[in-house]
């Protein structure tokens, strides 16, 4: 996740589901690009951008998360569980609405 994208993802998808038990919104700082973004770096971050969803951080001693097509890339990496843990939703090009039709979807399932 990045700056950008807080501010849609804070107000068109955590205000809108954070009282549903069955839908969870978090952020995930895998370390930033080299793998050394500190937790004092994540908290001003939350700061600046004001964001009220969890945030959580990677351990990067533990090593790395690997998705399929998760290459270094400077772009952050929006990613839908469902209820099984299957990805069903897996994009680097930011998309609100898509992310929320995936989860209206989800939840009409």
């Amino acid at each position: 996740m990045c700056s950008l994208e807080f501010p849609d993802i804070e107000t068109k998808l955590w205000h809108r589901y954070s009282d549903r038990d069955d839908v969870l919104v978090l952020g995930m700082s895998g370390g930033g690009l080299f793998g050394t973004e500190s937790e004092a770096t994540v908290s001003a971050f939350r700061e600046q951008t004001q964001v009220t969803f969890p945030l959580l951080m990677q351990d990067t001693t533990r090593g790395q998360l690997a998705f399929s097509d998760a290459s270094i890339s400077p772009y952050p990496l929006d990613v839908i569980l469902d209820r099984t843990g299957t990805i069903r939703y897996l994009r680097r090009e930011f998309d609100v609405e898509a992310m929320d039709a995936t989860l209206q979807q989800l939840l009409a399932e």
